[in-house]
């Protein structure tokens, strides 16, 4: 795959955004701008939750998190103007809450933020499906391993808090 994106990157470098268009189908343009606003929003709900958090260790996490954001936003916000793609309405620089009482426990932000990773999953699926062009496809393929990852490292860190909803044991 690297091959051919190289190819394709000295390629698309001679092109307009017109003929650079032509390269890409609607379904991976709308992949692009789903995601650009997606991220969008899982950033601004990390944000509002930022202040709420007290386990120190779940800031740090979601610290991580929104660094995963910002360089995942800034790489669909270049392929959108690469492409010629209205960038969606962007969240406000900083969120503030105001208000002093605490609505939200540790437990319940992690596991929104479990959820929201949840989600994610097929969606990225979704989008490397849609997929035809090799940089388009590669660039959703590696959303997805770093998303599994993030999965993965997520609910175990969940687990060891005792944050998780666990099923009961399976017993015969």
């Amino acid at each position: 795959m690297k091959i051919l994106e190289k190819v394709q990157k000295i390629k698309e470098a001679c092109m307009s955004t017109k003929d650079l268009q032509r390269n890409i189908n609607v379904s991976e343009a709308y992949h692009l701008w789903s995601h650009l606003v997606q991220r969008y929003s899982v950033l601004h709900i990390t944000e509002t939750f930022e202040p709420f958090i007290r386990d120190g260790d779940l800031k740090i996490i979601l610290a991580t998190g929104k660094n995963t954001l910002s360089k995942n936003i800034g790489i669909l916000e270049k392929e959108a103007v690469l492409y010629g793609l209205p960038l969606p309405l962007r969240p406000p620089k900083q969120t503030k809450v105001s208000g002093t009482s605490d609505p939200f426990s540790d437990r319940h932000i992690y596991r929104r933020v479990l959820r929201g990773i949840q989600s994610f999953l097929p969606t990225h699926m979704a989008a490397f499906m849609h997929s035809t062009t090799p940089k388009i496809r590669e660039l959703f393929f590696n959303f997805m391993i770093e998303e599994l990852k993030l999965y993965d490292k997520y609910l175990e860190y969940g687990k060891l808090k005792g944050y998780t909803i666990m099923p009961p044991a399976y017993s015969q």
